[in-house]
């Protein structure tokens, strides 16, 4: 009777019943009584993909481009809702898709009929199963959450897929957002080496043609798409600039049609300018500071401390020597909110904070730790100088400038900070690329990520030590903080079988804050997803829970 109660409590899967919402604040698309149709649209992408395959990717960028042409069962909406995509219906208990057995779960997905590959080859419940087997064995991938919870998939018919999960796995809706073809990579030995990593063939309205280094990525339209005359656009073109202020100038002159992921601090620029559009959509993104609690290494060894940022004390001192708001309003416009945790919006957001700017109590820690001041006002401990280094994007002019003011305020609590920063591609590369997040070969790296509606990956891929990359286990995961606790592991692998939302919230906010009392990393600031827009472009619409491509099928262009 207690399995039953359980089972009828279950609401995730609709996890599209989730009281989630990504409050969309913008300048509307514009409207027209109809569509153009055919043309060319260019948009302006200040960072350039290190692979457009969705294995291996880890840039948001690169999500940008490959979501043009590679679908999934399903997605999420701009209320943080999971729709489905390629399958009929997004699976719950009420509809039938999930049931529960004892402790396992099956979910079954319907699959639209009539679809087709770019290259004209039907799509099937094979390619989902083939997606599944090779998400598990390619020794490559970036992560396997959630994947590796499933002992087994079934396809009984071409448009049936029936998913076995070992256990309950509550976020199983967030899965299967993208799928490879099976008919193009079976048999591939290495998928890694092949013309797939730059031009992967999907379902989407659009299929990737050209892809020139530093130069520009072209997606033609794709005859094959299933919605009935779109998409409008013959083609889109993402062309590749070094960086934001350069791609604001190409917008402005009307040198492209669109730019990507504009900051806060650049709307005052353009807000009055009648010729540009711009979408602002409340989305999770959030920019922080990323502490290796590991000595830094290729790879580092997550079980020999950092000889700095190992002391929790010091890690704490740099969060209270970070002031949050004064970067806010000096570099972004006051127009953002400081960061507490990752996850920002949404029902799963916790009721936790980040301790605020406080460089007296900084110093006192650091006094009560034991890091002593040197001549120069560096301390050092141990016979080690308390000098580290952080790197983030190149091109990014206020990551740059967040980077200078962080060098003069950690300085003043005797902190040495050397900027070495390198371009998106490299930081955010592989492991067999020899990224320096994945293989944790850094001090501090800043960047942006955003979660999904759902946050079990996100929480789980950051804070669970099953998930730090390492050589064992190929470089999967996305705990480059190398944090390791006993304690947050048992917490997520429950939170992951819960039914209760209720429940699953208050074990993620439990996680969070363990975390945040780790002082893992500095929550900096929460953004929004804010694009621009020509006049003369409309289709578009917002979505914070995914990125300026979503509905590219509904683009068009007047010239």
């Amino acid at each position: 009777m207690k399995k039953l109660t359980l089972a009828r409590r279950i609401v995730f899967g609709s996890i599209a019943l989730l009281v989630i919402s990504a409050c969309a604040g913008s300048t509307a698309a514009p409207k027209a009584a109809a569509p153009t149709r055919g043309g060319t649209l260019t948009v302006a992408i200040w960072q350039e993909p290190n692979t457009l395959n969705p294995l291996y990717g880890t840039q948001t960028v690169a999500q940008v481009v490959w979501e043009v042409a590679v679908e999934g069962l399903v997605r999420s909406d701009p209320d943080g809702n999971y729709i489905p995509i390629l399958a009929t219906q997004t699976p719950t208990l009420k509809n039938g898709g999930v049931k529960v057995n004892g402790t396992r779960l099956d979910v079954t997905y319907k699959l639209q009929s009539g679809v087709k590959w770019s290259d004209g080859q039907p799509f099937s419940s094979a390619d989902v199963k083939f997606t599944w087997e090779t998400i598990l064995k390619d020794p490559k991938v970036t992560t396997r959450e959630g994947y590796d919870k499933i002992d087994s998939v079934d396809t009984p018919d071409p448009q049936t897929v029936v998913l076995h999960y070992k256990e309950v796995y509550a976020p199983y809706a967030s899965r299967f957002q993208w799928l490879l073809p099976k008919h193009l990579l079976d048999g591939v030995a290495d998928i890694s080496k092949s013309d797939y990593v730059r031009a992967p063939l999907g379902t989407g309205p659009f299929k990737i043609t050209e892809f020139k280094s530093a130069d520009h990525i072209t997606a033609e339209r794709n005859p094959n798409y299933r919605e009935k005359d779109k998409p409008y656009l013959d083609r889109v073109i993402f062309r590749s600039v070094p960086s934001r202020e350069v791609a604001l100038a190409q917008l402005k002159a009307g040198e492209v049609d669109v730019m990507w992921n504009l900051l806060e601090s650049q709307l005052l620029d353009i807000e009055k300018n009648a010729d540009i559009k711009l979408q602002i959509a409340l989305g999770p993104s959030v920019e922080r500071l990323e502490f290796n609690l590991a000595k830094p290494g290729n790879p580092a060894d997550p079980a020999v401390p950092h000889p700095v940022l190992g002391d929790a004390k010091l890690r704490e001192a740099l969060v209270l020597a970070t002031p949050k708001q004064r970067l806010i309003d000096k570099l972004l416009a006051g127009k953002a909110k400081p960061g507490d945790s990752p996850i920002s919006i949404g029902f799963f957001s916790p009721a936790i904070r980040q301790e605020e700017y406080d460089p007296k109590k900084a110093k006192s820690l650091l006094d009560a730790a034991g890091w002593t001041a040197g001549g120069d006002g560096i301390r050092s401990k141990a016979g080690v100088r308390a000098h580290i280094a952080i790197t983030t994007t190149t091109g990014d002019k206020v990551r740059e400038q967040v980077e200078q003011v962080l060098v003069d305020e950690w300085k003043q609590i005797g902190v040495e900070l050397e900027i070495k920063n390198v371009p998106s591609s490299v930081l955010f590369g592989s492991w067999s690329q020899n990224a320096p997040r994945k293989r944790g070969n850094f001090d501090v790296n800043m960047y942006a990520s955003s979660p999904d509606p759902d946050p079990h990956e996100t929480i789980s891929g950051r804070f669970s030590s099953t998930q730090i990359p390492t050589a064992a286990n190929n470089g999967a995961g996305f705990n480059y903080n190398r944090f390791v606790s006993a304690d947050v592991d048992k917490l997520i692998t429950q939170a992951g079988q819960t039914a209760d939302q209720d429940a699953r919230k208050k074990l993620y906010g439990t996680i969070l804050k363990d975390a945040n009392d780790a002082f893992t990393n500095v929550w900096l600031y929460n953004r929004s997803n804010i694009d621009g827009y020509r006049a003369n472009v409309g289709g578009y619409a917002g979505n914070g829970w995914d990125n300026l491509t979503w509905n590219s099928q509904n683009w068009y262009v007047k010239r």
